[in-house]
This record gives C-alpha cells, sequence and structure tokens, in this order.
C-alpha cells in the first residue's frame, strides 16, 4: 500500500486558534494533517526529541516574539535546529511569526519594524522574484499583520520577496527546501476583520495568488524525495 503523506502545521498562537490559517495551509492535501498548538496547549511539542514523521512542516504566525525566551519556544526552537541545518531535510515553510523564527534560529537577527514599535496591519503589495517555489516574478497583494522583522539574513540564504520599505518579505535557504514569507499567505477576510484590518483589498484575484504560493509547496512536499 503506498504511504499516506504527512502535513505538520504548528499554530503557535498565545491567544486564540488560528483554525481558518490551518485549514488554508492544509487545503488539498491528501494525506494526514496534523496540528500542534505548543503555546495554547502546554505539552502539545514539538519537544526535543520528539521524531519528524512529516512530508512537510507549515509553522504559522503568532503575537509572541522569536526573541522571547520561554519554555515552548525553547523546545520548538531545539526541535527545528536539525531541519534548518540539513539534518532532518525537511520542505518547511515559516510564516509572519515563523519567518522570523527560522531567520534568527539560521544566524539572522530580528528587531522591530519601526522604531516606535507599532504594528502594519492590512493589505500591501509584496513582489516575489526568483523563488524556487514560484519563479516567475509576481506582483501579489498579500495580508501583512506584524510589528518584527528579519533585519539580519541568516547566513546561506537570499531574499526572495520585498515588500518596500521591509526587504526581506520573503526568504529561501540557497539549498535546503527551506521557505519563509513575512506576510500571511494563508490568511482571509476573517484574519483581518478579527483584527479591525479593512478586507476590502483581498479580493479573488489576491487569494488566487496566495493560494498559488500554498499550492507549490504544497507539491514540493509531496514530490518524491
Amino acid at each position: 500500500m503506498p504511504r499516506t503523506p504527512r502535513l505538520l502545521i504548528i499554530d503557535p498562537s498565545v491567544a486564540f486558534p488560528e483554525d481558518e490559517g490551518a485549514a488554508e495551509a492544509a487545503r488539498g492535501w491528501p494525506g494526514e494533517v496534523r496540528v500542534l498548538r505548543p503555546a495554547l496547549r502546554p505539552g502539545d511539542g514539538p519537544r526535543p526529541g520528539d521524531g519528524y514523521e512529516a512530508d512537510g512542516i507549515v509553522l504559522l504566525g503568532s503575537r509572541a516574539s522569536a526573541n522571547d525566551d520561554l519554555p515552548w519556544l525553547r523546545d520548538l526552537g531545539a526541535w527545528l535546529l536539525p531541519v534548518l541545518r540539513g539534518e532532518m531535510p525537511l520542505p518547511l515553510l515559516g510564516i509572519c511569526f515563523g519567518h522570523q523564527l527560522v531567520g534568527k534560529l539560521a544566524g539572522g537577527t530580528v528587531g522591530y519594524l519601526h522604531e516606535d514599535r507599532h504594528a502594519e496591519l492590512g493589505v500591501r503589495e509584496s513582489i516575489l522574484d526568483g523563488s524556487r517555489l514560484l519563479p516567475d516574478t509576481l506582483r501579489m497583494r498579500v495580508v501583512a499583520s506584524h510589528g518584527e522583522e528579519v533585519k539580519e539574513l541568516p547566513p546561506g540564504y537570499r531574499i526572495v520577496a520585498r515588500r518596500p520599505p521591509l526587504v526581506t518579505d520573503g526568504l529561501e535557504h540557497q539549498r535546503l527546501p527551506i521557505f519563509t514569507v513575512q506576510f500571511h499567505p494563508e490568511a482571509r477576510q476573517r484574519f483581518l476583520t478579527r483584527r479591525g484590518a479593512d478586507p476590502s483589498g483581498l479580493d479573488a484575484v489576491a487569494i488566487v495568488d496566495n493560494d498559488r504560493l500554498l499550492d507549490a509547496f504544497r507539491r514540493l512536499a509531496l514530490a518524491p524525495g
């Protein structure tokens, strides 16, 4: 019998679970989907010593900071390190907080986006250029919801998306199947309205473009190793 493909979604939300985002990240996945919520469900993992029984990993956003010193975050970071080092070369998509955490763990730095520490929230335009996921240049409307950014590029990574004045809107490892974006390709209108933002800019065309990115990652995770 063919092996069932497995997708692992890590939702590090600290306020409420991102059920809609997890569902969008898993949309169309033809196998098992497991969602872990290490901040909301203490002990949910992943933790050092846990296995890597997955064909792909999606690391979602959070109101936590990659610079926080929290037990669940230390455990998550220790579990991710073998993936980031290439010892467990699994496809990984980091989104928002996930993007920042990968950047920090891989040797970059994370800091506030603005000096007054206010957050960016709403629909913005990002320019995706030269990514292995979507090789063509693509101007896409994306959902931004973050107060921090990757300030210094980690070694071995390159920039594949820019959202002026933010330079590091998308990163990918030069060799490993690791991709990260500061924006939220999994976010839909409910995500924006829940945060008090205008959802009107996230129209059908924008959703299709964001879906293309998620679809490309899922295809990569499903490809023979």
